[in-house]
């Protein structure tokens, strides 16, 4: 006698099907759908599938039609999603870079743009970006850089480029200025950017910046440090007190000026705040540590505790310039969702436009991630729910098929406290 087979559930003919986060995505994020719809008038619905899938399962391809016909999106678009489909909208997506700018430049706002750069390891054969570099880590591996733009004032990722392994920081930003029509793009790097052959790239290519200095830098006057509590010069940022002080940069010997370069200043800050928790962060390792920590590298440390400095080309007010860097904070929320967006599996695809194609599905999640993070900012419910939790109640919200007609699960009372909370409708 043939042993009985279990029979598996036609997903196609499901009865129950997540509701919360799909609707989420149509409802909340139509800056998003309605740009799509007009640069991808053909293309829109997978792509917004994939989006879907890509934010919710951090799904890769052979899945993402499975959780399409899990999700009443299956009834709202009713369009056929299978990995061949999907493998050639990404193909497709990739092979023309335009309309993705196109699409991009719709979030462009400002001039001014912070700027991350982020190397990821690869082992695909197939891909022609990919060059052997060293990693954050210190390890050497095949990898592909990419670089992204972020708005200042809201955080939102709005433009990013793929660029080969062995490609210099400052060339990639040049070519994606260009590219992206920042017409006076002022670059914010991060702690580690600074050195003279950096700098002089960025003159030579007549960019605006702000660089962070490391408190051993032979560019500060450490002097400096101890008068500025006792000056007049201060100002309150985010309900701290800053003190601060400039003055203008030395240009390095032999080197001439170069015709028509702004002048570089570095401006000196203290947060008195940050000065404080400092001395007693160093002061606690010395209780607890006493053979690694002394009272005299306390001492020598005083002049170090809450300061912080940049170099700029800018001619602006140290408080601007100030709030131009500290904005940059911000920016390791997209940085995070990168990589949680991304996971491992971009690492391993196989073709140049497919790669170009997947990383703008990635791109989109990362819109849809960061709308979420500015939610529970503005709400105040950052400290109680993680981004991650907003996706995981939301897309337990579920919709089912009774008699013919489909109708909301009812929805349990974490789930509702939280919408009600943000102000958001999901019926």
């Amino acid at each position: 006698m043939v042993p009985k087979q279990l029979q598996l559930v036609n997903e196609k003919t499901l009865s129950t099907k997540e509701y919360g986060l799909s609707t989420f995505i149509q409802r909340y994020c139509k800056n998003v759908v309605d740009v799509l719809k007009i640069h991808f008038p053909e293309q829109w619905e997978w792509i917004l599938v994939c989006l879907y899938a890509r934010l919710v399962h951090s799904s890769p391809i052979k899945n993402i039609s499975y959780y399409y016909n899990r999700s009443y999106l299956s009834e709202t678009l009713n369009i056929s999603v299978t990995p061949s489909v999907v493998s050639k909208l990404l193909k497709d997506l990739g092979a023309n870079r335009k309309p993705l700018v196109d699409y991009m430049k719709s979030f462009m706002g400002s001039s001014v743009a912070l700027i991350d750069a982020t190397s990821i390891v690869s082992y695909s054969k197939n891909l022609v970006r990919n060059h052997i570099g060293q990693t954050k880590a210190g390890t050497y591996e095949p990898l592909f850089n990419l670089l992204y733009f972020y708005q200042p004032s809201t955080y939102t990722p709005a433009y990013y480029r793929l660029f080969d392994g062995n490609i210099k920081d400052i060339k990639m930003v040049q070519t994606a200025i260009e590219e992206s029509g920042y017409e006076d793009a002022l670059v914010i790097a991060d702690k580690g950017f600074y050195s003279e052959e950096n700098i002089k790239l960025l003159d030579d290519a007549s960019l605006r910046y702000i660089i962070p200095l490391k408190r051993n830098s032979s560019l500060i006057n450490t002097a400096l440090f101890e008068e500025l509590p006792r000056g007049r010069k201060k100002f309150m940022f985010a309900g701290r007190l800053i003190y601060y002080t400039s003055y203008n940069c030395a240009k390095p010997k032999g080197r001439p000026q170069k015709s028509g370069s702004k002048q570089k200043s570095i401006h000196l800050f203290i947060d008195e705040e940050m000065m404080i928790k400092e001395k007693k962060d160093f002061y606690s390792r010395i209780q607890k540590s006493p053979q690694s920590y002394t009272e005299d590298d306390f001492q020598q440390r005083m002049n170090q505790f809450g300061t912080f400095a940049v170099i700029t080309n800018l001619d602006e007010s140290e408080e601007t310039i100030y709030q131009y860097y500290k904005s940059r904070v911000g920016v390791e929320v997209g940085v995070d969702g990168v990589k949680n967006i991304l996971d491992n599996d971009t690492t391993y695809m196989q073709e140049n436009d497919a790669s170009e194609g997947w990383m703008f599905i990635n791109h989109l999640a990362l819109q849809v991630h960061h709308k979420i993070y500015q939610l529970l900012t503005e709400y105040k419910l950052l400290q109680k729910k993680s981004i991650k939790d907003f996706i995981d109640y939301l897309s337990d919200i579920r919709i089912v098929k009774i008699n013919n007609q489909w109708q909301m699960e009812t929805m349990p009372k974490t789930q509702q406290e939280m919408l009600a909370k943000l102000r958001l409708s999901i019926t």
